[in-house]
């Protein structure tokens, strides 16, 4: 979304013309400057009071400006007031595929070498601010580089009830507005608000084709340094949930022979702009983070030479943005991701996949570790904010490893080009869900919306803005499994078996455990428990010969919560006793079913 100054029509004393417009870009140069003061005052409602004073002066001493025109890519336009120092100018207001066309004909002339001509433009833009769950958005529209443009100022004025300001990209050179130099890198992004929460509804369809059992592991929504994840349900229950080296969160299950299972997540998620404090970031290890993969040819000459040339996160960044041109005609029909060398060799046929796969290439190559994220981007503008991984709502966007401050930074340069240059690097948004994490391997494991059969209808997605967080705490479980009877000199195994049946991850669960006799002794500590998933803490032992009977325990403690497991140790000889007892009580078994079986012969004989 741009304002840009384009053709201005101008002839010796007759009729002169100077239109502001967003598209097409074409200019006249070197006749007028044109200076702008706009200020955007926002209501508590959203709607937004647009106000230009604009000031035209010629730059020649026999032409004049006569009419001024103006497109807004937005049909929220209303209530516009024009007036120069002739007084009220009745605009010509027209709206053409989404676009509002305001035109002016002015009352006063000023004719001569260094004239100018004042005029103001009021208008109401319900388009500047959006309220998305608990979060207030802004978007002010930048300004293409006209060199008719002299100085353009930006002020923006919020009202309290938006709450503190999260963030706003850039922020104003002088503490106040914002310059020309800024608004032609692409205009002003800002949010107000703490955290953003979104209510998930994710399914799941695995099949099993084949005529043996198998496991299956579906990848759920993590938490993550900027997003905290409540699985408020998951169904049916995996065997387990378990996390890999990117801290992905996989859920197993096991299907039998020409077996379909739907499984459906209910998950809360809240979304933060800055690190959480409570959660744990493991550095990662720089090797598999810097490698060469499908879709990453970081060892490519080209991309070798691009990473010695932008050898900076920031640079990576600023480099993809500029070079790669979005296709928004790839966008709902399917498409062949190109990874960063077709990336290079069709820039104009890129989508998120491309702007991903290229940033990562690169960054790899220069010793930077790179990952991939796939998830949700909720936008409310696809021509500025487009999502186009598969046709229903699946984004992708990198993140590069912060040494420094031990940390997964994401960044979107995607949308840095689709907005004309808002900032996407120093802080992300509140709009990025995260649903899997690529960086072990270049395509797996695959986020929801990709356990889909060919037949299903409807949508495997479904997102909702949720007024406030809902958490559903961790709650950790424990059994001990061991026999009630073991053989003495005999080696017997067992376990404590612990389960968080919870919506969140507990962390750092102390285990201890104790046998009387004292031949088991345990301690451990569980970094990270997820939600759904299942510790075993092994138990082995071996209890020495006894001649009768003894009683035995076992004491375990899990944080703290204590539990006992009581078992009785038997004597060798009795194990054999009760061995042969057995035996013959199968043989006796076996001959009376030998007996009954003969006679129901002689019957039907």
């Amino acid at each position: 979304m741009w304002q840009t100054l384009a053709r201005v029509i101008l002839s010796f004393f007759l009729i002169v013309g100077i239109t502001l417009s967003i598209h097409p870009p074409v200019y006249a140069t070197g006749e007028f400057q044109a200076d702008y003061d706009v200020q955007y005052a926002i209501s508590p409602t959203g709607k937004t009071i647009v106000t230009q004073q604009v000031t035209l002066t010629n730059k020649l001493p026999n032409y004049y400006p006569q009419e001024y025109s103006l497109i807004l890519d937005s049909d929220k336009i209303n209530n516009v007031i024009a007036y120069d120092d002739g007084g009220i100018i009745t605009p010509a207001i027209s709206v053409k595929e989404g676009k509002t066309h305001i035109g002016l004909k002015f009352n006063v002339k000023a004719i001569g070498l260094g004239k100018s001509l004042p005029f103001s433009l009021r208008y109401e833009h319900a388009g500047i601010a959006s309220k998305n769950g608990s979060i207030w958005e802004i978007y002010v529209p930048g300004v293409l580089n006209d060199p008719d443009i002299g100085n353009y100022d930006v002020s923006l004025a919020v009202p309290p009830t938006f709450g503190p300001a999260a963030y706003l990209s850039p922020p104003p050179a002088n503490g106040k507005s914002w310059t020309k130099a800024q608004m032609i890198r692409g205009g002003i992004a800002g949010a107000y608000g703490t955290s953003q929460n979104f209510d998930l509804t994710l399914t799941y369809t695995l099949v099993n084709p084949g005529v043996g059992s198998v496991n299956q592991e579906i990848a759920l929504p993590p938490s993550t340094a900027f997003q905290k994840v409540t699985l408020q349900s998951l169904t049916p229950s995996p065997v387990t949930v378990t996390s890999d080296d990117d801290g992905n969160w996989l859920a197993k299950y096991s299907l039998g022979p020409r077996q379909t299972v739907t499984v459906t997540a209910k998950v809360s998620v809240a979304i933060f702009l800055s690190a959480r404090k409570d959660f744990q970031t493991i550095p990662p290890k720089t090797s598999h983070y810097t490698e060469a993969a499908p879709y990453w040819q970081a060892e490519d000459e080209t991309i070798q030479t691009l990473a010695v040339q932008n050898p900076t996160p920031r640079m990576i960044y600023d480099y993809v943005a500029r070079t790669l041109d979005y296709d928004y005609e790839k966008v709902n029909a399917p498409t062949t991701r190109l990874g960063a060398v077709g990336a290079l060799q069709t820039p104009t046929k890129a989508v998120c996949m491309e702007f991903t796969d290229l940033f990562i290439a690169i960054a790899r190559s220069a010793g930077i570790p790179a990952r991939r994220v796939v998830g949700y981007a909720y936008t409310n503008n696809p021509k500025l904010r487009p999502l186009s991984l598969i046709s229903d709502v699946l984004h992708a966007w990198p993140e590069y490893y912060d040494a420094q401050q031990k940390l997964w930074i994401p960044i979107d340069p995607t949308w840095a080009n689709t907005t004309g240059g808002v900032d996407y690097f120093t802080k992300l948004d509140f709009n990025h869900i995260v649903f899997a994490i690529n960086g072990l391997d270049s395509s797996t494991p695959y986020p929801a919306g990709y356990y889909r059969t060919a037949d299903a209808s409807g949508r495997d997605i479904s997102v909702e803005f949720a007024p406030t967080a809902k958490d559903k705490g961790a709650s950790v479980s424990t059994v001990i499994e061991f026999p009630g009877q073991v053989g003495a000199g005999t080696r017997v195994s067992g376990a404590i078996v612990i389960t968080n049946k919870g919506g969140e991850s507990a962390y750092n669960i102390a285990v201890s455990a104790v046998s009387e006799p004292g031949n088991i002794k345990i301690t451990e500590v569980i970094p990270e428990l997820l939600p759904y998933a299942v510790y075993r803490v092994p138990i082995t032992a071996t209890f020495g010969q006894t001649v009768t009977s003894q009683p035995g325990q076992i004491r375990a403690r899990v944080n703290d919560v204590t539990l006992t497991q009581s078992f009785r140790i038997q004597p060798l000889y009795w194990m054999i006793v009760l061995g042969v007892l057995s035996l013959v009580l199968a043989v006796i078994v076996a001959v009376k079913l030998i007996r009954f079986f003969l006679w129901k012969m002689s019957k039907k004989h």
